[in-house]
């Protein structure tokens, strides 16, 4: 008898642990990643309220370079410690340092260490088909910039994200042509303002 209710309470904690295993084992595998990106913002009721696409790039040591290309252009750009966000149109570029919080940068997620991702985040299954499974994280923090977040992989390889905020509009991003440890150059990740433009120092 003891050695049946010591199974039944090991057994939940192994179902629950297997999850965030899981995940943090395909995060561990992703040193750098870029492709395109499409981004649909819905609201609570499913209406498109906008949409995006380009171009990214994710690095190892919370650098990224996320280019918009339309409806119109704005690149972001981390080098792990400072953000540049540069708008083409407004000649304006604000530069603040990287909020190392993943519940206020999603993009962390790919970029930052795996084992900060289950510190920061509740970590469920929501579906699984085939290759294809879908984890559902909820930030464990005060005031994130979202209450949920889903990420599909379809076998080790990214292929959506989908916030959710408090008022339940969501935003989805999927990504194509989708490349996995090929290497980036670290220049990249360091933005130089063109000529003229606007620099707006804000602090964290």
């Amino acid at each position: 008898m003891r050695k049946l209710l010591t199974g039944l309470l090991i057994m939940p904690s192994l179902l629950w642990a297997a999850p965030t295993d899981e995940l943090l084992s395909k995060l561990q595998k992703l040193e750098s990643m870029k492709g395109q990106f499409e981004q649909m913002v819905l609201d609570q009721g499913g209406t498109h309220m906008q949409e995006a696409e380009g171009d990214f790039q994710v690095a190892r040591g919370n650098r990224f370079y996320w280019s918009t290309e339309m409806p119109f252009e704005q690149l972001a750009v981390s080098d792990g410690n400072t953000v540049w966000v540069y708008d083409k149109d407004l000649e304006q570029v604000v530069v603040r340092p990287l909020s190392q919080d993943l519940g206020q940068t999603p993009a962390l997620l790919f970029g930052g260490k795996p084992a900060d991702v289950a510190e920061a985040f509740a970590i469920s299954e929501r579906s699984r088909e085939g290759e294809s499974v879908t984890y559902r994280l909820k930030p464990k923090g005060s005031d994130p910039l979202f209450d949920q977040l889903d990420v599909t992989f379809e076998g080790d390889k990214p292929r959506s994200m989908r916030l959710q905020d408090a008022l339940g509009q969501q935003t989805v991003i999927d990504f194509r042509d989708l490349m996995i440890n090929t290497g980036i150059d670290a220049a990249l990740f360091n933005f130089v303002p063109p000529e003229g433009t606007d620099v707006i120092q804000q602090q964290q």
